[in-house]
């Protein structure tokens, strides 16, 4: 059984169907895990529940009666007490155009339909982990940023070689991709969004230069020459398991979306995507590479900030 013995971050999950037996289904999946679980049957019930519950992550069908998942996910995003809540569109594969929406509404994710078990735990767990290491972020720099004003207040001139970190930039984004035109066509989208972009037209050149140099984010095609995407994502997990990979495929089945999401993908987009498809997907996993370092760094932060206060003669 998978609990949070098992190393989970406890959390409070919101499922949001008007199918009942949806409900029971995934009810059933996170029984005996380290997530409370709260049901709603309707988008007006969902949004009482969140006022009140204060959910970690909701999980929302798009397609209800009455109020729609847009509506709920609107509304959630747009009012102060629910927008910290993250929310997971579930959603079939082959509907492009209202992940694109959902997008642009503020979702935090998606899961494809029908929802695998292992897949459902992997999000949830990765999401909630990210929130609470924000939330410890959030307090840490609030706590900082007192230290830095007793200082000034005692009378010591804060000194700007001290100061709080810079934001780290921007990652390097590793395109593997065969087809010339689109490899410039990502590597150009990425590059006016402030990212480095490095592309390999094939996966044995991919390998080849991430033995020399490391990368925060792998765009993968699933169809290349010689070794496939598929063989590729197997082969990252061991030699770059801390690298998130995405799958960007002009073939939507499900199989393929699970396939590349049970080798270790980060996360799946379909070909003819709009460019907030794809700048939200990538953004999204470099937050998920940077976090834990940032709260490395954050923490010597604190650290040195409190041997200042602490030593007069710093």
């Amino acid at each position: 059984m998978e609990n949070g013995a098992a190393g989970g971050v406890p959390g409070k999950i919101l499922v949001v169907d008007d199918d009942p037996n949806t409900l029971t289904v995934v009810e059933g999946f996170l029984k005996g895990t380290e997530f409370d679980v709260l049901l709603a049957t309707s988008g007006e019930d969902a949004l009482r529940v969140a006022r009140e519950g204060r959910p970690d992550v909701v999980l929302l069908d798009l397609v209800m009666p009455g109020m729609s998942g847009h509506e709920v996910l609107q509304k959630l995003k747009t009012q102060e007490e629910t927008s910290d809540i993250l929310v997971v569109i579930v959603t079939a594969v082959d509907q492009m155009a209202e992940k694109e929406n959902a997008i642009e509404e503020g979702a935090d994710d998606f899961l494809a339909k029908p929802v695998e078990r292992r897949d459902l735990l992997i999000r949830l767990r990765t999401l909630v982990k990210v929130k609470h290491l924000h939330q410890d972020l959030d307090r840490t720099l609030r706590y900082l940023h007192e230290l830095e004003a007793a200082r000034y207040t005692e009378g010591t001139t804060p000194d700007p070689q001290n100061g709080l970190a810079p934001r780290p930039p921007l990652g390097t984004v590793l395109i593997v991709e065969d087809e010339l035109l689109e490899r410039a066509i990502y590597a150009d989208l990425l590059r006016d969004h402030g990212y480095n972009v490095i592309s390999a037209p094939t996966a044995h050149q991919a390998l080849e230069f991430l033995r020399l140099q490391e990368v925060d984010v792998i765009l993968v095609d699933l169809v290349l020459p010689g070794m496939s995407g598929p063989e590729l994502i197997e082969r990252l997990q061991t030699i770059s398991p801390d690298t998130p990979v995405i799958v960007v495929t002009a073939h939507p089945s499900s199989h393929n979306a699970i396939t590349a999401l049970k080798l270790g993908a980060f996360d799946f987009i379909v070909k003819g995507f709009k460019n907030e498809v794809m700048l939200h997907a990538v953004k999204r996993a470099l937050e998920k590479r940077q976090l834990e370092l940032q709260a490395r760094t954050l923490i010597q932060e604190l650290k040195t900030k409190v041997y200042q206060i602490s030593d007069p003669q710093t």
